[in-house]
Protein backbone atom coordinates (compact mmCIF):
# COMPACT_ATOMS: atom_id res chain seq x y z
CA UNK A 1 0.00 0.00 0.00
CA UNK A 2 2.79 2.38 0.97
CA UNK A 3 4.56 1.52 -2.27
CA UNK A 4 1.41 2.34 -4.21
CA UNK A 5 1.04 5.70 -2.39
CA UNK A 6 4.70 6.51 -3.04
CA UNK A 7 4.37 5.74 -6.74
CA UNK A 8 1.19 7.81 -6.96
CA UNK A 9 2.85 10.79 -5.30
CA UNK A 10 5.88 10.39 -7.57
CA UNK A 11 3.64 10.30 -10.63
CA UNK A 12 1.69 13.38 -9.53
CA UNK A 13 4.94 15.21 -8.86
CA UNK A 14 6.25 14.21 -12.28
CA UNK A 15 3.06 15.40 -14.00
CA UNK A 16 3.09 18.68 -12.07
CA UNK A 17 6.70 19.31 -13.10
CA UNK A 18 5.78 18.55 -16.68
CA UNK A 19 2.86 20.97 -16.52
CA UNK A 20 5.08 23.70 -15.07
CA UNK A 21 7.58 23.14 -17.87
CA UNK A 22 4.77 23.28 -20.44
CA UNK A 23 3.40 26.52 -18.95
CA UNK A 24 6.89 28.02 -18.93
CA UNK A 25 7.43 26.96 -22.52
CA UNK A 26 4.12 28.54 -23.56
CA UNK A 27 5.09 31.75 -21.77
CA UNK A 28 8.34 31.89 -23.75
CA UNK A 29 6.46 31.24 -26.99
CA UNK A 30 4.01 34.03 -26.20
CA UNK A 31 6.82 36.44 -25.47
CA UNK A 32 8.50 35.48 -28.73
CA UNK A 33 5.27 36.18 -30.62
CA UNK A 34 4.96 39.52 -28.86
CA UNK A 35 8.52 40.49 -29.77
CA UNK A 36 7.89 39.53 -33.38
CA UNK A 37 4.66 41.54 -33.38
CA UNK A 38 6.68 44.58 -32.36
CA UNK A 39 8.84 44.14 -35.46
CA UNK A 40 5.80 44.13 -37.75
CA UNK A 41 4.44 47.19 -35.95
CA UNK A 42 7.65 49.19 -36.35
CA UNK A 43 7.95 48.41 -40.06
CA UNK A 44 4.33 49.31 -40.79
CA UNK A 45 3.65 52.93 -41.77
CA UNK A 46 -0.01 52.37 -42.56
CA UNK A 47 -2.09 53.41 -45.53
CA UNK A 48 -1.21 56.41 -47.65
CA UNK A 49 2.00 57.73 -49.19
CA UNK A 50 5.52 57.25 -47.82
CA UNK A 51 8.34 59.45 -49.16
CA UNK A 52 12.04 58.81 -48.75
CA UNK A 53 15.46 58.13 -50.24
CA UNK A 54 16.95 54.81 -51.28
CA UNK A 55 20.76 54.77 -51.45
CA UNK A 56 23.17 52.04 -52.54
CA UNK A 57 26.73 52.54 -51.27
CA UNK A 58 29.20 50.13 -52.85
CA UNK A 59 32.39 48.81 -51.27
CA UNK A 60 34.50 51.18 -53.42
CA UNK A 61 32.58 54.19 -52.13
CA UNK A 62 30.52 54.82 -55.24
CA UNK A 63 26.83 55.38 -54.62
CA UNK A 64 23.49 55.56 -56.38
CA UNK A 65 20.45 57.39 -55.03
CA UNK A 66 16.77 57.07 -55.83
CA UNK A 67 13.79 58.96 -54.47
CA UNK A 68 11.00 56.63 -53.39
CA UNK A 69 7.28 57.20 -53.33
CA UNK A 70 5.44 54.26 -51.78
CA UNK A 71 1.67 54.04 -52.03
CA UNK A 72 -0.10 51.56 -49.74
CA UNK A 73 -3.78 50.63 -49.41
CA UNK A 74 -3.58 47.98 -46.68
CA UNK A 75 -2.75 44.92 -48.78
CA UNK A 76 -0.97 46.21 -51.89
CA UNK A 77 2.03 48.52 -52.22
CA UNK A 78 3.46 50.39 -55.19
CA UNK A 79 7.04 51.70 -55.08
CA UNK A 80 8.18 54.31 -57.61
CA UNK A 81 11.98 54.66 -57.89
CA UNK A 82 13.08 57.97 -59.40
CA UNK A 83 16.73 58.81 -60.06
CA UNK A 84 18.02 62.37 -60.50
CA UNK A 85 18.77 63.10 -64.13
CA UNK A 86 17.07 59.91 -65.32
CA UNK A 87 13.54 60.22 -63.99
CA UNK A 88 11.32 57.28 -63.14
CA UNK A 89 13.33 54.06 -63.56
CA UNK A 90 11.54 51.27 -61.75
CA UNK A 91 8.09 50.35 -60.45
CA UNK A 92 7.73 47.64 -57.81
CA UNK A 93 4.23 46.34 -57.14
CA UNK A 94 3.49 43.93 -54.30
CA UNK A 95 -0.02 42.54 -53.94
CA UNK A 96 -1.93 40.59 -51.30
CA UNK A 97 0.60 41.34 -48.52
CA UNK A 98 3.58 40.21 -50.61
CA UNK A 99 1.98 37.10 -52.07
CA UNK A 100 2.48 38.44 -55.61
CA UNK A 101 5.39 40.65 -56.68
CA UNK A 102 5.81 42.49 -60.00
CA UNK A 103 8.69 44.59 -61.31
CA UNK A 104 8.40 47.00 -64.23
CA UNK A 105 11.63 48.28 -65.80
CA UNK A 106 10.62 51.64 -67.26
CA UNK A 107 13.63 52.02 -69.57
CA UNK A 108 13.30 48.56 -71.07
CA UNK A 109 9.48 48.65 -70.91
CA UNK A 110 9.49 45.11 -69.50
CA UNK A 111 7.31 43.57 -66.82
CA UNK A 112 8.55 40.73 -64.62
CA UNK A 113 6.58 38.63 -62.14
CA UNK A 114 8.65 37.37 -59.20
CA UNK A 115 7.52 34.04 -57.76
CA UNK A 116 8.83 31.80 -54.98
CA UNK A 117 12.65 31.81 -55.12
CA UNK A 118 12.64 34.83 -57.47
CA UNK A 119 11.35 36.97 -54.61
CA UNK A 120 14.74 36.37 -52.99
CA UNK A 121 16.64 38.18 -55.72
CA UNK A 122 18.30 41.54 -55.13
CA UNK A 123 16.25 44.59 -56.06
CA UNK A 124 18.30 46.65 -58.57
CA UNK A 125 21.51 45.10 -57.26
CA UNK A 126 20.94 46.41 -53.73
CA UNK A 127 21.00 44.56 -50.41
CA UNK A 128 17.22 44.37 -50.17
CA UNK A 129 15.48 41.42 -51.78
CA UNK A 130 12.01 41.80 -53.27
CA UNK A 131 10.55 39.92 -50.33
CA UNK A 132 12.12 42.36 -47.86
CA UNK A 133 10.08 45.24 -49.29
CA UNK A 134 6.96 43.23 -50.08
CA UNK A 135 5.16 44.29 -46.93
CA UNK A 136 4.65 40.72 -45.84
CA UNK A 137 4.02 39.91 -42.18
CA UNK A 138 6.90 38.37 -40.24
CA UNK A 139 4.36 36.95 -37.79
CA UNK A 140 2.51 35.14 -40.56
CA UNK A 141 5.64 33.76 -42.22
CA UNK A 142 7.99 32.82 -39.37
CA UNK A 143 7.92 30.72 -36.20
CA UNK A 144 9.73 32.65 -33.44
CA UNK A 145 11.66 31.28 -30.48
CA UNK A 146 13.46 33.31 -27.83
CA UNK A 147 17.00 31.97 -27.90
CA UNK A 148 18.75 33.67 -25.01
CA UNK A 149 20.08 37.19 -24.59
CA UNK A 150 22.98 39.11 -26.11
CA UNK A 151 24.97 42.10 -24.86
CA UNK A 152 26.11 44.69 -27.41
CA UNK A 153 27.76 47.95 -26.38
CA UNK A 154 26.50 47.65 -22.83
CA UNK A 155 22.89 47.08 -23.95
CA UNK A 156 21.03 43.81 -23.46
CA UNK A 157 18.96 42.33 -26.27
CA UNK A 158 16.54 39.44 -26.60
CA UNK A 159 17.76 37.08 -29.30
CA UNK A 160 14.78 35.71 -31.23
CA UNK A 161 15.34 32.92 -33.76
CA UNK A 162 12.89 32.99 -36.69
CA UNK A 163 12.33 29.86 -38.76
CA UNK A 164 10.41 30.30 -42.03
CA UNK A 165 7.14 28.40 -42.29
CA UNK A 166 7.76 27.90 -46.02
CA UNK A 167 11.53 27.86 -46.54
CA UNK A 168 12.88 29.22 -49.80
CA UNK A 169 16.19 31.07 -49.55
CA UNK A 170 16.26 32.25 -45.93
CA UNK A 171 16.97 29.33 -43.66
CA UNK A 172 16.87 31.40 -40.48
CA UNK A 173 16.56 34.97 -39.30
CA UNK A 174 17.79 36.25 -35.95
CA UNK A 175 15.98 39.25 -34.47
CA UNK A 176 17.52 41.41 -31.74
CA UNK A 177 15.08 43.35 -29.53
CA UNK A 178 16.32 45.77 -26.89
CA UNK A 179 15.29 44.64 -23.39
CA UNK A 180 14.95 48.21 -22.18
CA UNK A 181 12.56 49.71 -24.73
CA UNK A 182 11.45 46.47 -26.46
CA UNK A 183 12.25 47.91 -29.89
CA UNK A 184 13.69 45.72 -32.67
CA UNK A 185 17.13 46.91 -33.72
CA UNK A 186 18.67 44.24 -35.94
CA UNK A 187 17.80 41.30 -38.17
CA UNK A 188 20.48 38.83 -39.26
CA UNK A 189 19.69 36.89 -42.44
CA UNK A 190 21.08 33.37 -43.00
CA UNK A 191 21.03 31.72 -46.41
CA UNK A 192 19.83 28.20 -47.23
CA UNK A 193 23.18 26.83 -45.98
CA UNK A 194 22.73 28.59 -42.64
CA UNK A 195 25.47 31.16 -43.36
CA UNK A 196 24.99 34.77 -42.23
CA UNK A 197 25.14 36.89 -45.37
CA UNK A 198 23.39 40.18 -44.61
CA UNK A 199 22.22 42.27 -41.68
CA UNK A 200 19.48 44.88 -41.39
CA UNK A 201 20.02 47.58 -38.78
CA UNK A 202 17.01 49.67 -37.77
CA UNK A 203 17.64 53.21 -36.57
CA UNK A 204 14.98 55.34 -34.98
CA UNK A 205 14.11 58.97 -35.57
CA UNK A 206 11.24 61.37 -36.03
CA UNK A 207 9.13 60.98 -39.16
CA UNK A 208 6.78 63.76 -40.25
CA UNK A 209 3.29 62.25 -40.43
CA UNK A 210 0.54 64.21 -42.16
CA UNK A 211 -3.12 63.47 -41.76
CA UNK A 212 -6.28 65.37 -42.49
CA UNK A 213 -5.96 68.67 -40.66
CA UNK A 214 -2.80 67.88 -38.67
CA UNK A 215 0.92 67.19 -38.90
CA UNK A 216 3.05 65.60 -36.18
CA UNK A 217 6.47 64.03 -35.67
CA UNK A 218 6.37 60.36 -34.66
CA UNK A 219 9.38 58.26 -33.65
CA UNK A 220 9.65 55.23 -35.91
CA UNK A 221 12.25 52.95 -37.48
CA UNK A 222 12.97 55.64 -40.04
CA UNK A 223 16.33 54.41 -41.36
CA UNK A 224 16.80 50.84 -42.61
CA UNK A 225 20.45 49.94 -43.26
CA UNK A 226 21.07 46.63 -45.04
CA UNK A 227 24.68 45.43 -44.98
CA UNK A 228 25.43 42.82 -47.65
CA UNK A 229 28.38 40.77 -46.38
CA UNK A 230 28.95 39.14 -49.78
CA UNK A 231 29.40 42.39 -51.73
CA UNK A 232 30.37 44.73 -48.89
CA UNK A 233 27.66 47.18 -49.98
CA UNK A 234 25.25 49.06 -47.75
CA UNK A 235 21.73 49.93 -48.86
CA UNK A 236 19.89 52.60 -46.90
CA UNK A 237 16.18 53.31 -47.06
CA UNK A 238 15.55 56.57 -45.22
CA UNK A 239 11.89 57.38 -44.60
CA UNK A 240 11.28 61.10 -44.36
CA UNK A 241 7.54 61.71 -44.57
CA UNK A 242 4.24 59.85 -44.36
CA UNK A 243 1.05 61.36 -45.77
CA UNK A 244 -1.98 59.47 -44.47
CA UNK A 245 -4.37 61.94 -46.11
CA UNK A 246 -3.51 60.39 -49.48
CA UNK A 247 -6.00 57.72 -50.51
CA UNK A 248 -4.45 55.79 -53.41
CA UNK A 249 -6.84 54.91 -56.21
CA UNK A 250 -7.28 51.18 -56.82
CA UNK A 251 -6.01 51.64 -60.39
CA UNK A 252 -2.53 52.35 -59.01
CA UNK A 253 -2.26 48.71 -57.92
CA UNK A 254 -3.48 47.18 -61.18
CA UNK A 255 -0.78 45.11 -62.89
CA UNK A 256 -2.01 46.22 -66.32
CA UNK A 257 -1.37 49.85 -65.42
CA UNK A 258 2.31 49.40 -64.55
CA UNK A 259 3.37 50.06 -68.13
CA UNK A 260 1.49 53.37 -68.27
Amino acid sequence: MRKFIFLSLFLLSFLAAGNRELVAQKAVELSAQELLARLDKELDFGKGLVKGNYVLIRRNGQSETWKINRFFNGEDALYLFDRKGRGLETKLLTKDEGENVFLFNVGAAKLFKKTDDEKYEALMGTGFFYVDLSGYSYQANYNPLVNGELEIGGEMYYRVSLKPILPYFYKKLVLLVNKKDLKPYRIDFHDRDGILFKTLNLKYGNVKVKDVGKTEDIEKASRWEMLDLNTGSITVWEIQEVDKSVTPDDSLFAVDNLSR
